[in-house]
């Protein structure tokens, strides 16, 4: 299986955080993959039958296990949290831990340049003709005050809690619990909780920090509580992970 990735024009990457494609063999063996909470809401587009389907997959709260059909044509697009929702206009709650076909939802300021990905089997063409589209979709569209804060939220060394979050940004909790799951389809507290989770993945990924000292510096209480995180999101506790 080829699995391919690549970024968006630098003017999209406040609301696209990746293409990507996936391209295989007919192969009579199915291979079963752990796919991990990203964060992100992504539009999938499958070439593999007689004719092409495309679906939202929402946010994911828990892995998922996906057993791979024997013949794959895919083609992606990795929302960053809360880039979906200006294209879409309807709340991302109705997506989550869900996919949706694109005819049940479609997007109300965008439509997906599906005729020009059939003809373009090649993964950077396909790439060229997403952002043509998205970049025309977009000019029209400003980044609102929740999609910015959700950016500033990835940049922070400190996370803060739910609560503590609703009185920097001077709005009521129930507020903020509204926008967040039309915006990311999730509870600020949920996504603050799958940013933790990321930053410790990432830790496990790229250092050989014991995994106390990695509990610690991403902020949880203690390690009993990394772990009971690390496996409601991965399905898998962060030493068989790692």
């Amino acid at each position: 299986m080829s699995y391919r990735e690549s970024s968006p024009s630098p003017c999209l990457q406040e609301w696209i955080a990746a293409y990507w494609g996936i391209d295989s063999a007919v192969d009579s063996m199915l291979a079963a993959q752990r796919i991990l909470p990203d964060g992100c809401a992504d539009l999938i587009c499958d070439f593999s039958g007689t004719s092409p389907r495309m679906r939202w997959v929402g946010t994911m709260t828990r892995a998922i296990v996906v057993e791979a059909g024997s013949r794959q044509d895919l083609f992606g697009i990795r929302f960053v949290p809360g880039g979906l929702f200006p294209l879409l206009g309807a709340p991302l709650s109705l997506l989550t831990d869900d996919s949706a076909e694109f005819s049940a939802l479609p997007a109300q300021a965008w439509r997906p340049p599906l005729n020009g990905w059939c003809d373009d089997r090649d993964f950077a063409a396909r790439c060229r003709r997403a952002d043509t589209s998205l970049i025309a979709a977009l000019s029209s569209l400003r980044l609102d005050s929740m999609t910015r804060l959700l950016q500033r939220l990835q940049g922070r060394p400190a996370l803060p809690s739910a609560t503590a979050l609703a009185d920097e940004t001077g709005v009521g909790l129930r507020t903020l619990q509204r926008r967040f799951m039309e915006h990311v389809g999730v509870s600020p507290k949920q996504h603050l909780r799958w940013l933790r989770f990321e930053r410790a993945r990432q830790l496990l990924l790229r250092s050989d920090r014991r995994s106390v000292e990695i509990a610690m510096a991403v902020g949880y209480s203690d390690q009993a509580h990394f772990v009971r995180e690390f496996r409601r999101f991965a399905g898998v506790t962060p030493r068989r992970w790692r």
